[in-house]
Order: C-alpha cells, then sequence, then structure tokens
C-alpha cells in the first residue's frame, strides 16, 4: 500500500533524527572496533607457531548507513515483515540500516573472522537472525562453518552474513557482511550489471551468471589451498646461512632474530632488502646483531618515544648496511625516523584529502 504524502514527509524526518542521533554515532564506535582489525598485532594469539608470519586476515573494511529511499523501498516490498509500515516499530526491525563489509584474502579466514566475533567480547551476536553463510554446502562443513545457517543464492553470490551489535549500552543492531576478496569481485560485477534472481532476464544471462560463478568460486579454492600451501611450508622451514631470502623462509629467519612479521608485509619486505643487496639469510643474520637490534630500538624510543614496529626494524637494519662506524649507524637510524614521519604526516593528509 502506498504512503500518504505526509507520512512519508513524517518517517523520513524520523529517519534522519535516528541516523544523527544513533547510527552515525554507532558507526564511528564500529569502525574504531574492526580498526584493530587491521593491526597485525591483533591477530597473534592465532599464530600456530611462533615462526609463523601473523595471518592478517583483513584486506578492507567499508560501511554506509541505509539511503532514505532504500529504506522506504524496503518496507513497502515486504508487508510481512514490516506490518506497521512507515513507522519507528518498522526501522526498529530492520537491523541493516548500518551496515559493514569486511574484505579477507583466503576462505580460510572466513573461520577466523567467525572465531574472532565470537571469542573477542566486543560483540552481541542476534539469537533471532542467526548468522547465515551463503556458501555451498560441501565449503561450510571444510571451513568448520556448519554452525551456522547454509543457504545459497541463484545467482552465485557468497558470503557470510551476521546482525550483530556492540557489547555497550544502546548499541543499535547492524549486519556485517564478510567476504573474499574473490567473493566481493563477484558481488560488485553482480551489483554492476542489475542481476536479480527472479527478475526477467534470459535464460542465456542465467546460464552465464551460474558458470562464472563456479568459475569465481574455483579460482577462490586454489587462492586459498596455496595459502595453506604456504603456511605448511613457513611451519617446517629450515634454512641455510646461502639460501636465497623468501616468502618461505624469510618469517622463520626473522623469527630467529627476535622480529615478527605479518603474512601480508613479506613480498614489501622482501622488495626492499632486495633493493638494498640484502639477498641472502647469511646477510640479514649479520645486519641483524644484538647490538644493532637494540641500537635502533634505544634510538627510536629516545627521538620518536616509541619503540619501533617490526617493519621499521626491518627498513633501518637495511638502511645500516654499509655504516663506517657506531655513530654514523646512529646518525642513519635518526634518518629513517625522520623519513618515515614524514611520510607518515604526508599519509594522514592525503587520507583526510
Amino acid at each position: 500500500m502506498a504512503a500518504t504524502p505526509a507520512a512519508l514527509e513524517a518517517f523520513l524526518a524520523d529517519y534522519g533524527r535516528l541516523v544523527e542521533s544513533t547510527l552515525k554515532p554507532a558507526q564511528a564506535d564500529i569502525i574504531a572496533e574492526l580498526a584493530r582489525w587491521q593491526d597485525p598485532s591483533h591477530w597473534e594469539k592465532y599464530k600456530r607457531t611462533s615462526r609463523m608470519p601473523l595471518p592478517t586476515p583483513v584486506h578492507s573494511i567499508l560501511s554506509r548507513i541505509k539511503r532514505p529511499e532504500q529504506v522506504v523501498d524496503k518496507i513497502l516490498r515486504r508487508p510481512d515483515t514490516f506490518p506497521a509500515g512507515l513507522d519507528g516499530d518498522s526501522l526498529a526491525r530492520m537491523p541493516d540500516t548500518l551496515g559493514f563489509r569486511v574484505v579477507v584474502y583466503f576462505l580460510s579466514h572466513l573461520p577466523l573472522i567467525d572465531r574472532e566475533l565470537r571469542d573477542s567480547g566486543a560483540f552481541e551476536l542476534s539469537d533471532t537472525d542467526p548468522p547465515v553463510a551463503y556458501l555451498p554446502a560441501d565449503q561450510v562443513r571444510i571451513l568448520g562453518l556448519d554452525h551456522l545457517v547454509q543457504r545459497e543464492k541463484e545467482s552465485g553470490y557468497s558470503s557470510v552474513h551476521y546482525t550483530l551489535r556492540l557489547q555497550r549500552p544502546g548499541s543499535p543492531w547492524f549486519e556485517l557482511q564478510v567476504q573474499t576478496l574473490a567473493q566481493e569481485t563477484w558481488s560488485a560485477i553482480e551489483h554492476h550489471l542489475g542481476y536479480k534472481p527472479g527478475k526477467c532476464i534470459s535464460l542465456a544471462a542465467q546460464a552465464q551468471f551460474k558458470i562464472l560463478s563456479k568459475y569465481i568460486s574455483a579460482i577462490d579454492e586454489h587462492f586459498n589451498l596455496l595459502h595453506e600451501e604456504l603456511n605448511h611450508l613457513q611451519e617446517g622451514v629450515s634454512y641455510s646461512p646461502e639460501d636465497y631470502l623468501n616468502a618461505e623462509n624469510l618469517p622463520s629467519v626473522l623469527a630467529d632474530m627476535g622480529i615478527a612479521c605479518a603474512q601480508r608485509d613479506l613480498n614489501n619486505i622482501l622488495k626492499f632488502l632486495y633493493s638494498r643487496g640484502v639477498e641472502h639469510v647469511a646477510d640479514l643474520r649479520r645486519l641483524g646483531t644484538a647490538k644493532r637490534l637494540a641500537t635502533i630500538r634505544n634510538t627510536y624510543l629516545a627521538v620518536a618515544g616509541r619503540p619501533p614496529v617490526s617493519l621499521e626494524v626491518i627498513a633501518t637494519l637495511a638502511a645500516l648496511r654499509g655504516a663506517a662506524n657506531g655513530s654514523e649507524e646512529i646518525e642513519r637510524i635518526k634518518a629513517q625516523i625522520a623519513y618515515r614521519g614524514a611520510w607518515n604526516s604526508i599519509r594522514q593528509d592525503l587520507v583526510r584529502a
């Protein structure tokens, strides 16, 4: 049933007040909580051994507040779900007015996020709207997500959906979608093309969507197999001084030097070390003496007022290659601190812009 102009105007005003008073503040709080997931140290508790890199599953975090016309359209399309129509009760029944999407790298990161949501104590999952895994049944079972409701969509859309809220008084419910990079790509393409199951669309187009969704799912599984194989190699790797540094042995070499690294940073670390002529295990071990590591830490504390993070330790070690004496090393460390500070300032300006 169509709403009268007066009823629509009153409802939109109510929704505007809800956005300003509740949804925007909650969005900021939730973003701050989820931002912790982008810090590699947050995932250290999930390392299987000390010589493995930090998992760092999160690629990106997106959020949105539902547009007014979308809220109205949903209420009018679903009178059984929203019998009160354009009313505050309908808003209370709509947990996805506030929505977030966490994009992870690999399928095996989906259960990692699920475990974090349940064990962190930061979130409360809805009992009346339980999590749904839009994945094939065999994939749900292999990933250990069979405690979730399993469904499949005709279009091939894949994701895990949660309805939850922060463990804080007055915090509203929100929807969280967790997808791999491949699944997010499929979702974006589906949305861009405007494909909706049940709508008028040719049989040929339907067939193409189903074929492509299977290809993307297969690609996702192959990338996950590569990820798991690399983890297995990293966990049991042994190395010799003359070995070239690579993604398999670098985490262990760094761990034996007392330096942690994140999986997502391996490629950048290797490129940085190779560009400075640090190519072999022996090259890095010669640079990373206990005395130099202590000097780097103490200089950071004195100049920057904080200890260096792992990436800064590695970058500074590489910058010390060829230094004539201890005094020159300290000057190079200070230059590295200044360089990092200048870059961080530029990056913050770009983010604000």
